[in-house]
C-alpha cells in the first residue's frame, strides 16, 4: 500500500497572494501533487501542524498589527473536505517580524520568536487544541560583532527539548542560545542557562539527534554548523563548528536550515548564495560531522527544506527563484539526486512534512 505525506508550504506573500499550499507526495512513485492553495495571510513565512493534522498554526511575519508595533500568530482548522483553511484564533506576538512557531512534542505549549522585536512569547495550548493568551515573554538584549546584522537581539527560532521541559531559542544577534525552564512548582517558564558560540557566528536554528546526546545550531552569518554536548537536561556546550561551504568559495552566502536525517546518520544544511545543500556525515558514536560534499538546489536562495519521515525524499523550498525541488535520497550515501520534479510556488520559505 503506498505511503502518502501531507506537505505543507508557508511563504512570503500579501493577503491577495497565495500564502500557505497543501500537497501530497506519494513516497513510493514519487509523485508529488498540489492539492489548494490558500489567500488572505500576509506573510505566513513559518508553519506548523498538530499531530492531528487539525489545526495549522502560521507566524504572519509582519511589523505593524492593527496599527501597533508587531505581528501576529494564527491558528487555522482543516475542515473536513480538507479545501478549506477557517481561522480560529489568533493573538498578537507582542514583537515585530514573528519568524518562527513550534509547538511542544506533548502540545501543552506554542513558542514564536519575533526576529525584529528581540523577544519569544509562549502560548498555552488549551483543552480545545487551540492557544490561549501568551503566558509569558521574555525579551533579549545586547548585540554581536557584524554591526549590520547584529545591531540588536534577534531571536530566530525556538525548540522544545523531547519532554518539553525545556525551550532553546537560538539568538542571531547575541550569539547565543537562551535556554528556558518549565518551573513545574511556579507553573511559570523561567531564565535557566544561556549558551554561548563563536562571535559573528549568528545562530539560526538548531536540531537534536534522534539517538545521541548532542544538537546541532546552523550559523547563518559565519557559514557553519556547530556541534554541542548535552552535558545534563537544559544544559548544552558548544564543540567544534564546521563550514557549509566549499574551500574554494568566495562568494556571498548565508545559512538557513539543517535537517537530520531519520537514522540519524546525515545532517543537511543550507547555504543560500551558494545555493546549495551541504551534506555531512555523522559519526555514529560522538555525533561530530565531516564533510560529504554539496548538492546545487536548482534555485536561488534556498530558505527552509525537510526531508520525509521514511529518510527517501528531500524537499527544498527556494524563495528568490519561486520553486520547490524535490530530491530523492540515496540510501546508500544519503546524497540527494534531482528528481526532475518541480513546482512554481511563490517565495515559499517553509516545508511541514506530517
Amino acid at each position: 500500500m503506498s505511503k502518502t505525506f501531507d506537505i505543507w508550504i508557508g511563504a512570503y506573500a500579501t493577503q491577495e497572494q497565495v500564502g500557505i499550499t497543501r500537497l501530497l507526495l506519494d513516497s513510493d512513485s514519487g509523485k508529488l501533487s498540489k492539492m489548494v492553495d490558500f489567500t488572505g495571510i500576509d506573510n505566513p513565512s513559518f508553519v506548523t501542524l498538530d499531530r492531528s493534522g487539525r489545526y495549522l498554526h502560521a507566524v504572519s511575519e509582519v511589523d505593524v498589527l492593527n496599527g501597533q508595533p508587531g505581528g501576529e500568530v494564527i491558528t487555522f482548522e482543516l475542515q473536513e473536505d480538507e479545501t478549506l483553511l477557517e481561522e480560529a484564533m489568533s493573538h498578537p506576538t507582542l514583537g515585530v517580524h514573528p519568524c518562527f512557531v513550534a509547538l511542544d512534542p506533548q502540545e501543552r505549549w506554542l513558542a514564536v520568536s519575533n526576529y525584529g522585536g528581540s523577544s519569544v512569547v509562549i502560548y498555552p495550548i488549551e483543552q480545545s487544541g487551540l492557544p490561549g493568551p501568551v503566558h509569558v515573554r521574555f525579551r533579549h538584549t545586547g548585540s554581536g560583532p557584524n554591526q549590520e546584522r547584529q545591531e540588536a537581539a534577534h531571536p530566530h527560532s525556538a525548540v522544545f527539548s523531547a519532554d518539553g521541559q525545556y525551550l532553546f531559542v537560538p539568538d542571531l544577534g547575541l550569539d547565543k542560545i537562551m535556554v528556558y525552564a518549565f518551573d513545574a512548582q511556579k507553573q511559570q517558564w523561567v531564565g535557566h542557562d544561556a549558551v554561548s558560540l563563536p562571535a559573528g557566528s549568528g545562530p539560526r536554528h538548531l536540531k537534536f539527534h534522534p539517538s545521541l546526546n548532542v544538537a546541532y545550531v546552523i550559523n547563518e552569518l559565519n557559514c557553519t554548523v556547530t556541534h554541542l554536548s548535552i552535558e545534563e537536561p537544559g544544559r548544552l556546550v558548544a564543540q567544534e563548528s564546521i563550514s557549509t561551504l566549499p574551500a574554494s568559495f568566495t562568494g556571498f552566502s548565508t545559512c538557513a536550515e539543517l535537517v537530520i536525517s531519520p537514522d540519524g546518520r546525515t545532517l543537511y544544511a543550507s547555504n543560500r548564495g551558494h545555493d546549495s545543500i551541504a551534506i555531512f556525515q555523522i559519526d555514529e558514536l560522538t555525533g561530530q560531522l565531516s564533510a560529504a560534499g554539496h548538492v546545487s538546489t536548482r534555485g536561488k536562495t534556498p530558505r527552509n527544506f525537510n526531508v520525509t519521515p521514511d529518510g527517501r525524499w528531500l524537499l527544498v523550498a527556494n524563495q528568490d527563484s519561486s520553486s520547490l525541488v524535490l530530491f530523492q535520497v540515496d540510501a546508500a550515501t544519503g546524497l540527494p539526486v534531482f528528481t526532475g520534479t518541480e513546482l512554481t510556488i511563490h517565495k515559499p520559505a517553509c516545508v511541514v512534512i506530517r
